[in-house]
């Protein structure tokens, strides 16, 4: 069994994305939570990379996933250049054992990429056709169309059908081909 650590932006997003991966990787992997009360863009500061070097000596992770939005879709060349350098300069202090979730626009695109599981689970009707990578502030997208927020991804990404996710959203299937190949 593989120890897995998770930083990540909340631990809505770390709960949830563990919660997806245990589809998966439920009898190979254990999954521990590496930053805690060190949220969204405070997790760019020095202080958390203090921490996470810590807790990477104490835990002993096999492996580490960094789970970040991009806040802007995929062209977006000046963000994904601070998100490049984010994830190397950390993960440079866990011997470049992190593999990079970086959610195009927001984590939200998942769910967006698995529209009918979310719909029974909410009991709601959204339509949604288009490539969730191409949605624009899809969390607002979703709260506006539904009774969803934030604090339900934990448990919604355990009903969300991670084989729908990976067929219908580009940088996660890229995501879990190169994790699965190590794990």
């Amino acid at each position: 069994m593989k120890k897995i650590g998770l930083i990540g932006e909340s631990p809505h997003d770390t709960k949830a994305i563990e919660n997806l991966l245990n589809q998966k990787f439920s009898k190979d992997l254990i999954f521990v939570e590496m930053i805690k009360n060190i949220r969204g863009s405070n997790l760019d500061n020095q202080k958390a990379k203090r921490r996470l070097r810590i807790n990477y000596e104490t835990e002993k992770p096999d492996f580490l996933i960094f789970i970040r939005d991009l806040d802007a879709l995929e062209d977006d060349k000046k963000k994904l250049i601070e998100r490049k350098n984010y994830f190397s300069s950390f993960n440079s202090v866990v011997d470049k054992k992190g593999f990079y979730l970086l959610n195009i626009y927001e984590i939200e695109a998942l769910i967006l990429a698995d529209i009918d599981n979310f719909n029974k689970y909410f009991n709601a009707n959204i339509v949604f056709k288009n490539n969730p990578m191409k949605q624009i502030e899809p969390k607002e997208f979703l709260m506006k169309n539904s009774n969803y927020k934030e604090s339900d991804c934990k448990e919604l990404f355990k009903y969300l059908n991670i084989t729908t996710i990976i067929n219908n959203c580009v940088y996660f299937r890229k995501f879990i081909n190169n994790f699965s190949a190590v794990v």
